[in-house]
C-alpha cells in the first residue's frame, strides 16, 4: 500500500490559513509582565544542604526562601 503524499502548499498560504490565534501581546509586553529573576544551579555539600533544609522545615518555609534571606543578609 503506497504512502499518500501530502499536498504541497505555499508557505505564505499555509500561514494565512492557520487557525491559531495570537495572544495579541508583543514579546516586549510579555517580558515586562514576568518577574525579573535569574535562575542558577547551586551545588552544595550535603551537610550544608541538610542544615538549610532542617532550618526551612523548622520555620515552615520553603528552602528557596530561607536561602534568599541568607543571601540578602550577606549583601
Amino acid at each position: 500500500m503506497p504512502i499518500p503524499r501530502k499536498p504541497l502548499k505555499d508557505v505564505d498560504e499555509f500561514i494565512k490559513t492557520a487557525k491559531a490565534e495570537g495572544s495579541g501581546k508583543s514579546k516586549s509586553d510579555t517580558e515586562k509582565e514576568r518577574p525579573q529573576t535569574k535562575k542558577f544551579l547551586l551545588e552544595l555539600p550535603y551537610e550544608l544542604w541538610m542544615e538549610l533544609k532542617m532550618r526551612a522545615v523548622r520555620e515552615g518555609r520553603p528552602l528557596k526562601d530561607v536561602m534568599l534571606d541568607i543571601l540578602r543578609e550577606g549583601v
